[in-house]
């Protein structure tokens, strides 16, 4: 049998968290631990008893730099499981997400596999008009047609977000920090980078793109779970579509970008996607939208002054 640990950083949120703990104790392969990072201030671990009866070793551990970042690190650190899974605090597991997960591993003999993902299940099926938006997106670099891949522009291919979603056991060069899973002996040559703290997103797909580089990650579509997108500790869209332009700069510049005129490929997809959300902005008359906008030119703006603050702790 393969140890596991399932980490878990949580912020303000104890109901969530509730739900989160209560689809692990019912699973159909127990893990043997679970490892609570708490970012704010919660008052007693939910379903203690449950967890203890379930057999499942539960940790909690108060830290006072706030990311989730150092949740990550944090949580390697204490956890002693072979396989290590990642969770948000507002997931909710299908009773097998566990037991399908581990299936990859098991068969896995020659151990090749370093993480393995699963999938969202409540992403709505895609609407009329977002089959013309994907199709934009495409000429403009900013999603491909094979999901979980990157682009040369630094873009990266959701998971369920195409009309061509996976349905077997795929290997992507990405996984999604709430929705992964990790072999220890991947977490002890890697860690997830401070570069990002505070100042971008995407510091899961970072941290997976360079694991992918050396190892394989796979997707398997039948490990589910549901996502609620708690609204808690969220940016607005001014600081999200500031966010979103650094954290692509930093995964294409950092790891992508291979000779010079490969910048091409990542201003045109910056175009692309600034154009279309300055076009949403002017038909919808929202004025977050607008905020956004100015987000993603605030990031512009740093990155061509070479203002873009890094705190790199790899």
């Amino acid at each position: 049998m393969i140890s596991t640990s399932i980490i878990v950083p949580t912020y303000n949120r104890p109901e969530s968290l509730r739900d989160c703990i209560s689809s692990i104790v019912e699973q159909t392969v127990m893990p043997n631990e679970l490892i609570i990072i708490d970012d704010g201030n919660l008052s007693e671990i939910p379903l203690k008893n449950e967890l203890s009866e379930a057999g499942i070793n539960c940790r909690y551990f108060k830290k006072d730099v706030p990311g989730l970042t150092e949740s990550r690190n944090t949580g390697v650190k204490l956890s002693t499981g072979e396989v290590v899974f990642f969770l948000d605090d507002d997931v909710v597991l299908f009773r097998n997400y566990l037991e399908e997960i581990l299936g990859v591993y098991y068969q896995d003999k020659e151990e090749n596999i370093a993480g393995v993902g699963g999938l969202i299940a409540n992403i709505p099926p895609l609407k009329w008009y977002e089959y013309i938006l994907n199709l934009y997106y495409m000429v403009f670099l900013n999603k491909g047609i094979k999901e979980g891949r990157v682009l040369r522009s630094g873009f990266c291919t959701e998971l369920g977000v195409t009309e061509f979603r996976l349905k077997q056991v795929s290997r992507v060069d990405f996984l999604s920090g709430g929705v992964s899973s990790y072999r220890r002996k991947v977490l002890e040559e890697f860690s997830f980078t401070d570069q990002y703290r505070e100042h971008a997103l995407g510091e899961d797909k970072d941290f997976s793109l360079r694991v992918s580089k050396k190892y394989r990650l796979v997707v398997n579509p039948h490990a589910k779970l549901f996502h609620y997108n708690s609204p808690e500790m969220r940016p607005d869209k001014r600081e999200r579509g500031r966010k979103f332009v650094i954290g692509k700069y930093l995964i294409f510049k950092n790891l992508i970008k291979k000779r010079w005129w490969d910048w091409i490929f990542f201003y045109y997809a910056l175009f692309g996607y600034v154009l279309i959300h300055f076009s949403m902005a002017l038909v919808l008359f929202d004025r977050s939208e607008w905020g956004r906008i100015a987000g993603m030119f605030s990031a512009m703006k740093d990155i061509w002054s070479g203002t873009v603050l890094i705190n790199d702790k790899r």
